[in-house]
């Protein structure tokens, strides 16, 4: 494993340097300043970055929406993709008072730690990283305490660890590590999934014939169910969605017809990057040890506060969105695509999937796409 310095928003004491310390222990970490500042060190720093894409409950980092537009324009190669559980730690002085009306913290605190806020009766003093709210603090900010990555302010002289369990449930982020275009190479990277970009019109209340059909074909040349691409991210803009696929490798000429080329309403980012494994694969993992609520159903909708993640845990399927009414259809028709390909045996399943095909052919059969029925679990944990 290389052991070359990575860079992230706050340095080794912000949360995204409490998940590369996690991810890469063998690797040092050197602060590069703010999330927006990293598209201003693109041309001269080679990285890598790593940088907070999603939240669970706050959907995509704002802060970090430049990622997109960066695929887009063949700027960036995302070069990992995982996502960890975000512990908050309320910080106060020692000796402070226990009324606390306002507290210091990362501005997405707001989303992630809403319970912890209400039930204090206290206003969050939003700051840009949480390193940022701890060094205000330090310099006689006046609040009541600050919310921080776990490890800040533990045996630090005048300093108290109230409580490091403030988060909601189900309080997970995606984390990305990019380089610039230049600096990414298939030499000596051992590539287990590529990643690739869909741009196409915003979706509305259902999926229109050209949607349909682009992702009909999309599946269509699929023997074996794992090898199914996989829409990981739905990622909002004004007049487009942004669309993030894992697993094998996509081309446009296999998947846009020469109308499709001439209307430009879809375009597609070849090798928007790379991965070592599948990230569903390791989100899996994650919910399987830390958040159970989101593994024990077929079907799944977690709610976030400006959010959405779409679950069918038998397929490995995973989709992280915004709006759930805009998002639903997709995931719905992509996955009674599924069973239709399964019904005509043209697809190859483990022996677990095929029984969760077996559980729910008769209502597919029935009613398509509307015979499923998601198990809402909300950013709360009700």
């Amino acid at each position: 494993m290389s052991k070359a310095p990575i860079f992230c928003p706050g340095g080794a004491d912000s949360q995204s340097g409490t998940a590369v310390k996690e991810r890469y222990p063998a690797n040092s970490i050197l602060d590069c300043g703010k999330i927006p500042d990293v598209p201003l060190k693109l041309d001269s720093n080679s990285g890598p970055f790593v940088i907070p894409m999603w939240n669970s409950h706050q959907g995509e980092v704002k802060a970090a929406e430049y990622i997109w537009n960066h695929i887009q324009e063949a700027k960036i190669k995302i070069i990992d993709l995982w996502a960890k559980r975000i512990e908050f730690w309320f910080v106060k002085r020692t000796g402070a008072s226990t009324a606390y009306k306002k507290i210091g913290s990362v501005v997405v605190a707001k989303t992630q730690c809403p319970g912890f806020l209400t039930s204090q009766n206290a206003e969050l003093a939003e700051c840009a990283l949480t390193t940022v709210a701890f060094n205000e603090y330090r310099n006689g900010a006046a609040w009541d305490g600050v919310l921080v990555a776990p490890g800040q302010g533990e045996n630090e002289a005048g300093f108290d660890v109230a409580l490091k369990e403030t988060a909601n449930p189900n309080n997970f982020t995606s984390f990305v590590k990019l380089v610039p275009t230049r600096a990414f190479s298939e030499n000596g990277f051992s590539i287990g999934s590529w990643l690739t970009g869909i741009s196409m019109p915003v979706f509305r209340d259902s999926l229109g014939d050209a949607e349909q059909s682009f992702f009909a074909q999309l599946l269509e040349p699929v023997k074996n169910l794992n090898d199914i691409p996989k829409l990981v991210f739905v990622l909002k803009r004004i007049s487009a969605v942004g669309l993030l696929f894992e697993g094998t490798r996509l081309h446009a000429g296999d998947l846009l017809d020469a109308e499709d080329l001439e209307t430009g309403d879809i375009s597609i980012y070849e090798d928007a990057g790379a991965t070592t494994r599948l990230y569903t694969d390791e989100l899996q993992c994650l919910f399987k040890k830390e958040f159970q609520a989101l593994t024990h159903d077929d079907f799944i909708l977690h709610r976030g506060v400006n959010t959405c993640l779409f679950a069918c845990p038998p397929l490995g399927l995973y989709t992280h969105g915004y709006e759930i009414g805009t998002v639903e259809p997709v995931v719905r028709f992509y996955i009674s695509k599924l069973f239709q390909r399964w019904t005509e045996q043209s697809l190859k399943c483990t022996p677990e999937q095929t029984a969760f095909f077996e559980r729910h052919k008769e209502p597919w059969g029935e009613k398509g796409s509307n015979f499923m029925q998601f198990r809402v679990v909300s950013a709360t944990g009700n």
